[in-house]
């Protein structure tokens, strides 16, 4: 078991930065904004809070914004090197609310060496090491060890990908939710909120993040598209929608999507899915042309777009891709049938677990244009 000095250097190795936390908020947080500065002002911020929903909503850069002003030396101060629009709130009238940047608490947290912040998991894990890493019960009790010893103000426990808690962290949390300390707040955040215990769930407040009011997402996005020569000015609205119609609503993932590697093939992967299933070009070499293009996780990105879109017309819905002639381009491939689908989402998931068995990409690629060729797998 470690000693008082290990814990501690456990506790300091978890204490990271995110640097949206001095960035200006996004417009469709500000009644959220509100709610937790208002709570804040009457005594009232809850011990523990959720951030939940799906991925690309802002939320953990909601939660490192209100970590950074919740620790400010200033934060009504109503000064700030980096948001001269946020100098009164329009909805309270107070003075500015959000983190100076230059107190000495703001500095701790851009060098990530705050003494008042304790983060799991690790900071010096990466996106896929962290999904796959569950918070287990040592890790809890790092949780508890912090929020039992002593701190000079208010003090800040993040608790990143909270589905990931295994059922005896999920227990041990209990305790620390149900034995709430002063001064101590205790931020979850997932995107997976349906993994939570309800236990979990019903002893924190949920933050009102989810629902995002479409007018602001559009006005997020437009200030994108029209900044990029490859959109037409004018046009900036339909793109806009069709964006955040493939990202499910979630504004961050629209205005990402144009930059991924697998987005500008969407065209040509309808004409090599018609060309193989009309056999006007081999598996081979469909199989040839796409690994020069693309490598195998994102061709896999983009088949299961572009099947979900196809799924959805073959329901009598229209297709996402309103840049696209997907009818058209179709026009002579028979129609795909259930077991179809099936086939080509049983590769794709094939293929994702042989990616992690270091297969040949070249073996992989033939087994998946063999398939959309409506070949057997």
């Amino acid at each position: 078991m470690p000693n008082s000095d290990q814990q501690s250097e456990q506790i300091k190795a978890q204490t990271v930065f995110d640097d949206s936390a001095f960035a200006t908020k996004y417009a469709w947080q500000d009644d959220a904004w509100a709610q937790l500065i208002t709570q804040y002002q009457q005594g009232r911020l809850p011990h523990a809070m959720l951030a939940a929903g799906m991925a690309g909503i802002g939320k953990r850069a909601f939660v490192w914004r209100f970590v950074a002003w919740l620790l400010c030396e200033n934060k009504f101060a109503g000064t700030a090197d980096n948001s001269s629009d946020d100098s009164l709130d329009t909805q309270s009238n107070l003075p500015a609310q959000f983190a100076c940047g230059h107190c000495e608490s703001c500095t701790w947290l851009k060098a990530g060496t705050h003494p008042d912040v304790l983060v799991l998991p690790k900071s010096d894990d990466d996106s896929a090491q962290k999904f796959e890493r569950s918070i287990k019960i040592d890790d809890i009790r790092n949780v508890q060890e912090y929020s039992h010893s002593k701190g000079k103000g208010e003090r800040v426990i993040v608790l990143d990908y909270a589905d990931t808690l295994t059922i005896a962290a999920a227990n041990a949390l209990l305790k620390t939710l149900e034995e709430p300390r002063s001064g101590v707040h205790l931020l979850l955040i997932t995107d997976h909120v349906s993994r939570l215990l309800p236990t979990i769930k019903s002893r924190v407040q949920a933050l009102p993040l989810e629902q995002i009011d479409e007018r602001y997402s559009l006005e997020f996005l437009k200030n994108i598209l029209v900044n990029d020569s490859l959109n037409n000015a004018n046009d900036w609205q339909v793109r806009a929608k069709m964006l955040l119609a493939l990202a499910d609503g979630a504004p961050l993932v629209a205005a990402d999507l144009p930059q991924q590697a697998w987005f500008a093939h969407r065209g040509t992967w309808l004409k090599t899915l018609a060309a193989l299933r009309t056999g006007r070009r081999s598996v081979m070499a469909a199989s040839d042309y796409w690994q020069g293009e693309l490598t195998l996780a994102q061709f896999c990105m983009l088949s299961r777009v572009m099947l979900l879109d196809l799924w959805r017309m073959g329901l009598g819905l229209p297709s996402l891709h309103t840049d696209l002639s997907v009818a058209d381009t179709l026009a002579s491939v028979p129609s795909l049938a259930t077991a179809d689908f099936d086939a080509m989402l049983n590769q794709l998931n094939d293929t994702a677990i042989a990616t992690t068995q270091n297969v040949q990409e070249k073996f992989a690629y033939d087994a998946l244009m063999s398939v959309l060729a409506g070949q057997a797998g």
